[in-house]
């Protein structure tokens, strides 16, 4: 089918690559989701052999684990919007007050992308006619922001923050119903194939290969649990616990 090219198509495409990026702060949440918890239930249940312990552990790491995850997501996001809003009102004051000077900057920017410097200087110029136009092809050339986002702090620390939860619940569960080193390996198992998953859905919208993006978080992550193993054997008796 020929591809549409209608307003509300064009328009819609930035949401949609907008929702599209935001599987950085999927793959963000729900890795650490894993990961963290899967060290903190291995590292306990290799120390204690008890599953009240490790469930309690498990369960407070899994939910102050998914705020303080949500919690910086927002902060981070939110930082960097108001630093992007800084800039651009920082370009927009020195669009108004060296109008010389942008124009040249923009005629260097097309001229570092191949175009002639005759062609540069008659596309700044019909640019310059447009001030938004001149403002938004600007500061996404020179600065590299988009000066409409479509993610918001909200969105980003809702996806951090549930991702995390949701998966932190994949290391914890073999615990309900089994004990001592099968349910460590069992809950190791299931965060790795959890892992595979994750690179997967990764490779679902990247257009990658599913196999290589695949093993290449699974491998990434797989040390975590065996570590956190072994840690939990050491420990005890580096600490002098019996």
């Amino acid at each position: 089918m020929p591809k549409e090219h209608n307003p509300q198509h064009i328009y819609g495409e930035k949401k949609r690559i907008g929702k599209l990026s935001q599987i950085r702060e999927f793959v963000f949440g729900a890795q650490d989701g894993l990961l963290v918890p899967l060290g903190v239930v291995s590292s306990v249940a290799g120390a204690f052999n008890n599953n009240h312990i490790v469930m309690v552990a498990g369960i407070s790491e899994a939910l102050a684990g998914a705020f303080s995850m949500a919690t910086g997501a927002y902060l981070a996001s939110n930082a960097e919007r108001q630093i992007h809003h800084a800039e651009l009102q920082r370009e927009q004051s020195e669009i108004q007050q060296y109008p010389k000077d942008e124009k040249q900057e923009m005629n260097l920017l097309f001229e570092r992308e191949g175009m002639s410097k005759t062609d540069a200087i008659t596309i700044a110029s019909i640019l310059w006619k447009y001030k938004h136009a001149f403002f938004a092809t600007m500061v996404q050339k020179e600065l590299g922001i988009d000066p409409e986002p479509t993610n918001t702090p909200f969105g980003d620390a809702l996806i951090v923050g549930s991702s995390y939860l949701v998966a932190a619940v994949i290391p914890l569960f073999p615990y309900f119903f089994l004990t001592g080193k099968v349910a460590i390996m069992t809950s190791i198992f299931a965060t790795v194939v959890a892992l595979f998953c994750i690179g997967i859905l990764k490779a679902k919208f990247a257009l990658l290969s599913y196999i290589k993006s695949g093993l290449e978080v699974m491998l990434i992550g797989a040390g975590s649990g065996i570590g956190g193993y072994f840690i939990g054997m050491v420990l005890p008796h580096l600490l002098g616990i019996k």
